[in-house]
């Protein structure tokens, strides 16, 4: 029997609206914080683990690997469960991850990872579930893009407070601290389930089916825009999940930094990619050019990333964060457009499954690229090898999405 306790709130209700994007937009901050705590806390974390700082990719593709699946379940799991009863079972195991992880053993750091990345996943489909349902379409853009926002506003926090903690306190309590701001933040959201959990169907299995799953990837695949596009958010997100999770080692091995120095460069560039978000979100609703915005931004990224990769250490620092501004607005900043036309593109009332299933492209880059960034290390021993070959795969991409907008697309 279907579960619809209160009447659905009507579309584009400026109440319900301003609600989702703030609530929306703090949970997806906090679950961000739990998600890139592995990177974070490497430097310090790697001895009382017995393992190198830069096997901190193993962990951040385990993370992504799980992310994957919850990713495209998170969509179908909304529609039994509700978006707000998602999240909030979300963050409660992000929490589980981080605990884990302050636990300090090296097999508990794996079982951490998998529950970061199970509680990580969902968190995109579910909010895109509510935002397309209550958002005007004329502020599709910049409104997917303030709620991601979220994501470099927490690579900000992390970067410039937790080395701090970490030095002050320990790596293991910054961990714990975590995973409290997450159980915390999954009991605030309560009151919102009446608002927007009100069109749940418990006729639906718990767990979708791999049909269910695999269903809204295929139609995203067989779309002729989409296809390239993921192919391009592929390619985006690996340059990403490498400015959060590569930062802070290539700025202490590379540009002698110390821990808090690094810690400084990682928040100056994610503080950009915060604004990035917004800006070009607002950009592509100005112009009404979605495809031209993500276009612009790879040229961006290409570009800074061969400038990050010829970075030395006798650089200004003012250049040194400068450069990691401009890559960080970029690279970070793409990601609120990029959902936004996925979700236009979703059959009605499917926006969460579609952006799932596309989430699976996002989602595969930082899976397969921490690893062979590491076998790069392993024979390079030179952190601006993996920024080079991530500034020709950017730049390919931005060719592809050009070849769509010279076939009329917008």
């Amino acid at each position: 029997m279907s579960i619809d306790p209160v009447p659905t709130p009507p579309r584009h209700d400026k109440r319900l609206y301003l609600l989702a994007l703030g609530s929306l937009t703090a949970v997806q901050m906090l679950s961000t914080i739990a998600f890139n705590a592995g990177p974070v806390l490497a430097p310090a974390a790697a001895a009382d683990l017995g393992v190198q700082p830069d096997d901190v990719a193993y962990f951040v593709s385990i993370v992504y690997v799980v992310s994957i699946g919850t990713a495209m379940a998170g969509g179908a799991m909304s529609l039994r469960l509700g978006p707000i009863r998602l999240s909030q079972l979300a963050m409660l195991v992000s929490a589980a991850g981080c605990a884990a992880l302050a636990a300090g053993s090296l097999w508990l750091a794996i079982l951490a990872a998998m529950l970061i990345g199970l509680g990580g996943g969902p968190m995109t489909a579910a909010s895109s579930q509510i935002l397309a349902h209550v958002t005007p379409p004329r502020l599709s853009n910049i409104t997917f893009s303030i709620k991601q926002s979220g994501v470099p506003l927490a690579f900000a926090l992390a970067g410039a407070l937790i080395p701090p903690l970490v030095t002050i306190w320990g790596w293991q309590a910054a961990s714990w601290a975590i995973a409290v701001l997450c159980v915390v933040t999954a009991l605030a959201i309560e009151p919102l389930r009446p608002l927007y959990d009100t069109s749940r169907d418990s006729r639906l299995p718990l767990v979708p089916s791999l049909a269910r799953i695999l269903e809204p990837l295929g139609m995203a695949w067989r779309d002729p825009v989409l296809r390239p596009l993921c192919l391009a958010g592929m390619c985006f997100s690996s340059l990403q999940a490498t400015i959060v999770g590569f930062t802070l080692l290539y700025a202490g091995a590379d540009l002698g930094m110390d821990y808090v120095t690094a810690g400084i460069l990682l928040a100056v560039a994610t503080s950009a990619g915060m604004v990035g978000r917004v800006l070009w979100g607002a950009v592509a609703d100005v112009v009404r050019r979605p495809l031209g915005t993500l276009a612009l931004l790879g040229a961006i990224m290409t570009a800074g990333s061969f400038a990050f990769a010829l970075a030395e250490p006798g650089w200004p620092r003012w250049l040194l964060y400068g450069v990691a501004a401009i890559l960080g607005g970029t690279a970070i900043g793409w990601n609120g457009v990029f959902i936004s036309e996925c979700a236009r593109r979703a059959p009605p009332g499917r926006a969460g499954e579609f952006v799932g299933a596309t989430s699976f492209f996002v989602f595969v880059g930082p899976v397969l690229w921490p690893l062979i960034y590491r076998g790069l290390l392993y024979v390079t021993h030179a952190y601006p090898v993996g920024f080079v070959v991530l500034a020709v795969a950017t730049g390919l991409s931005t060719l592809a999405i050009l070849r769509l907008i010279g076939r009329g697309e917008r």
